[in-house]
């Protein structure tokens, strides 16, 4: 049975797509993941800035809500499967032999 309902997995890509693009062009040029993976030597002798602490809490923030979005997206879609397997069953044929008289 067809729904005309939006896929949870289109969602899910365009909420990737907006995060890639909100965050994308924060460090210009620079490698994106250079600062995660500088070693611990080098993160103990300077403290990152403001800004840069209130990027980082917004993208793990942003990555949380897109994790969470991702987990009910999969609960909908379980619970969907779920409802069209028991309405399958209900209008399906009658039980026990009953007839349409009720017979």
């Amino acid at each position: 049975m067809p729904s005309d309902r939006p896929d949870p997995s289109d969602f899910l890509a365009m909420a990737q797509r907006m995060l890639r693009e909100l965050f994308g062009d924060a460090h210009g040029d620079d490698e994106p993941w250079a600062e995660a993976t500088r070693s611990a030597r080098e993160s103990r002798t300077r403290e990152p800035s403001a800004e840069q602490q209130r990027e980082n809490l917004t993208f793990a923030l942003a990555t949380r809500a897109v994790e969470a979005l991702e987990d009910l997206a999969l609960n909908v879609a379980a619970i969907r499967q779920r409802l069209e397997r028991t309405s399958t069953r209900t209008d399906g044929p009658p039980a026990d032999g009953d007839d349409a008289t009720g017979q």
